[in-house]
């Protein structure tokens, strides 16, 4: 299973997606397009659609890594999954797509991404001190 499939699959199994295999498709199609994996050990997959209910956004972490076709080649370990409703939100979904490139754009957040353990540690780095 690939990494996409296993994200969305998680957020079918929670109710915030309506049809597991077409978003798939859609962020694969979108891959395609040019990665979304942006270097640094982080990807951003990201799209709107219909069968989208609410903005979500899923983050994960490989230990290991995995190939994304990154920008910068090597492996991917942290995702952060966007999807939106094609209907509304655009503004937030492209605000919130941007916080996040900030976000990892420090390096001390960056590797507190990478050490993440828990929701509640994930919570901190967002409400944690700037750098």
């Amino acid at each position: 299973m690939s990494a996409i499939q296993e994200m969305v699959r998680h957020l079918e199994k929670m109710g915030k997606i309506s049809d597991e295999q077409f978003i798939v498709e859609m962020l694969k199609n979108r891959e395609h397009l040019g990665s979304t994996g942006l270097g640094k050990g982080v990807a951003f997959p990201h799209g709107r659609s219909l069968a989208i209910k609410q903005l979500s956004v899923l983050f994960a972490r490989s230990s290991g890594g995995i190939d994304f076709e990154a920008l910068d080649g090597k492996p991917t370990k942290i995702f952060f999954l966007i999807l939106a409703p094609s209907e509304e939100g655009a503004d937030v979904y492209l605000a919130l797509l941007s916080e996040l490139i900030s976000l990892i754009q420090k390096p001390s957040k960056l590797d507190k991404l990478m050490q993440v353990k828990d929701y509640p540690s994930l919570i901190d780095i967002f409400g944690g001190n700037e750098d």
